[in-house]
C-alpha cells in the first residue's frame, strides 16, 4: 500500500534555510539500535554537503530526524535528495535487519525558514530534540544531535541568542 498520495506538497528555492523532519512509517523505530543511528546520522550528513546544503543543526532519534540547513545555490532538490536518502538507508537498515523489503520511511515536512526568530528557534529545538524526548537531561551528551558540536564551534554571543529563543510557540510535527 503505498501512502504517498497524502503527502504534503514540497517547495525548493535555492538559497533559502529549510528545516526539515523527517518519519518512519507508523512511527517504527528501526534506527533503535546506536549503530542504525550512528549510521543514518552519517549518511544524512555526507549526503547534505555532497548534494550542496549547508547543514546548520540536526537531530537523528530512532524513528525520525530534524535538520536546518541551507540549500546553496546549485544544490540538489529537498524531495529527490531525501528520496534518495531514504531508499539507501532502508535498503541498509533492512539488509542489517534481515528484513528486506521493509517498508521503513513514511514522509518528510519542510519549511521554509522566513524570519530571525523562526530560524533561532529551530535551531534551538533541533539541538535540544533529544531532551524533548527524554532522552538526555542535557542535550550535548546525546551524540546523534548538533548540540555539541553547536556548543563548541558558534560564536559566543550567537550560542547565547539561540539557546535563550523560546521554542513553545513554534508549530513542530514531533509526535513520535
Amino acid at each position: 500500500m503505498s501512502l504517498w498520495h497524502h503527502a504534503p506538497p514540497h517547495h525548493f528555492e535555492a538559497g533559502r534555510v529549510y528545516f526539515v523532519t523527517a518519519g518512519t512509517l507508523y512511527k517504527k523505530h528501526h534506527f533503535s539500535p546506536d549503530d542504525h543511528r550512528a549510521y543514518l546520522e552519517e549518511r544524512l550528513l555526507c549526503t547534505l554537503e555532497r548534494q550542496g546544503w549547508t547543514v546548520q543543526a540536526w537531530a537523528v532519534l530512532s524513528n525520525h530526524y530534524h535538520f536546518v540547513s541551507e540549500a546553496r545555490e546549485g544544490a540538489k532538490v529537498l524531495g529527490q535528495m531525501l528520496r534518495d536518502l531514504h531508499s539507501e538507508t532502508a535498503r541498509e537498515i533492512n539488509r542489517r535487519d534481515n528484513a528486506v523489503g521493509r517498508e521503513v520511511w513514511f514522509q518528510f515536512w519542510e519549511t521554509p525558514l522566513t524570519y530571525e526568530k523562526s530560524w533561532l528557534a529551530r535551531l534551538n529545538y533541533v539541538n535540544q530534540n533529544a531532551v524533548h524526548h527524554g532522552l538526555v537531561p542535557e542535550a550535548t551528551q546525546y551524540p546523534h544531535c548538533s548540540a555539541a558540536w553547536f556548543e563548541r564551534e558558534a560564536e559566543p554571543g550567537f550560542y547565547r541568542a539561540v539557546t535563550m529563543t523560546k521554542t513553545d510557540r513554534i508549530n513542530v510535527k514531533d509526535d513520535f
